[in-house]
């Protein structure tokens, strides 16, 4: 440790959750039009409410990861200005919320498609965004710089498989081509390089296509 706290030896590549925040700009974004676009289609909103339960769970699970494993850390050993701390909290707790309510709704409009409350739904995602938005942008800009020096590689990659645990088996190649498709080609090889071999051929031969034929199925 050095005197504010942080480590002095190789700095954690902290990239990868830049790539993860890139889906949950992404997918939440598109949610309000893909909730509307199911308005009494049973079999669209069946799909629809399959992928929002999917990105629903992805988040909150990013953000349990960090309150759990990133955040006490943080407060225990680097000098972090405290309304910043306090900021982060208060839109995890803004975030979740949102979670909470549109986790309600969720499986009684899967099944009915109807279209009240699909626009409910849209309406509440759209009123979330921008702190959702802030937040992510806040967190790569002023926390993940902090990060890279502070935890270990051993508690960044407990972080990761936090994460990768809450996936099921049968979703993780259609996760990973959510978390690269926006990815520049060296972005994709450097998160690939964490990738277990198997997975990574696994994804080459199905797991892309799998991936391409569901997203054209939910954006339509």
């Amino acid at each position: 440790m050095n005197d504010v706290g942080t480590r002095v030896d190789a700095p954690v590549d902290t990239h990868e959750m830049v790539l993860i925040h890139r889906v949950l700009r992404r997918e939440f974004g598109q949610l309000p039009r893909l909730f509307r676009s199911a308005a009494d289609d049973r079999a669209r909103s069946k799909l629809i409410g399959a992928h929002a339960r999917e990105m629903l769970d992805f988040l909150h699970t990013h953000h349990t990861g960090e309150d759990e494993l990133l955040f006490p850390l943080l407060r225990e050993r680097a000098a972090l200005d405290p309304e910043l701390m306090d900021r982060m909290d208060e839109q995890h707790a803004q975030v979740d919320d949102a979670v909470r309510a549109l986790e309600a709704e969720l499986p009684a409009w899967t099944a009915s498609a109807d279209a009240a409350a699909g626009e409910r739904m849209a309406t509440r995602v759209e009123a979330t965004m921008p702190t959702l938005i802030a937040h992510l942008a806040e967190e790569e800009q002023k926390l993940l710089p902090i990060v890279s020096v502070t935890v270990t590689q051993s508690e960044w990659d407990a972080l990761a498989k936090h994460g990768m645990s809450a996936i099921p088996l049968t979703r993780r190649l259609v996760i990973l081509g959510h978390i690269t498709e926006e990815a520049s080609e060296a972005e994709r090889q450097r998160f690939m390089q964490v990738v277990p071999a198997p997975a990574r051929l696994a994804y080459k031969l199905i797991g892309h296509r799998q991936f391409t034929r569901e997203a054209t199925a939910i954006r339509g």
